[in-house]
């Protein structure tokens, strides 16, 4: 059996990881992508860190996605603000329905002679392999 095979696999369902899924069926259509998000939930480090006071360090105005620019009226925002941005972003985009959870990537390794990334995923007890063109480090600090 051949492991399962997209043109883009796109690691971590954070902020970087809905911006470029967006780019990703907009300006490459045809290309097929997965997103594989190792928790349980959107949102990256904003889903991660729910401390009393978790914030941005940067002004969302700057951070945020230019096809869906941050209107809230805090620049520097709370947390649950951009985790709501996130998640709000995704599903209005679609992008939320691509989102594998609780795939944890192990590891990955690249064929020169075949041209392709092979991706060993954990989910739970389970161990499956996917193959893809292109491999988007998507993953974040933690």
């Amino acid at each position: 059996m051949h492991p399962e095979h997209v043109d883009v696999l796109v690691v971590g369902a954070g902020l970087s990881g809905v911006g470029a899924a967006y780019r990703l069926q907009t300006l490459c259509p045809s290309k097929s992508y997965a997103i594989l998000e190792g928790r349980a939930d959107m949102g990256g480090t904003w889903d991660l860190f729910r401390y009393p006071g978790v914030r941005s360090d940067s002004d969302m105005f700057t951070l945020g996605y230019p096809f869906a620019p941050w209107t809230d009226a805090k620049s520097i925002a709370d947390g649950d603000a951009i985790l709501r941005y996130i998640k709000d972003t995704a599903s209005r985009y679609g992008i939320d329905r691509r989102i594998r959870y609780n795939h944890q990537v192990q590891a990955a390794s690249w064929s020169s002679e075949d041209a392709l990334w092979t991706v060993r995923v954990n989910k739970g007890l389970a161990t499956t392999t996917l193959t893809c063109s292109f491999l988007y480090m998507c993953s974040g600090y933690y």
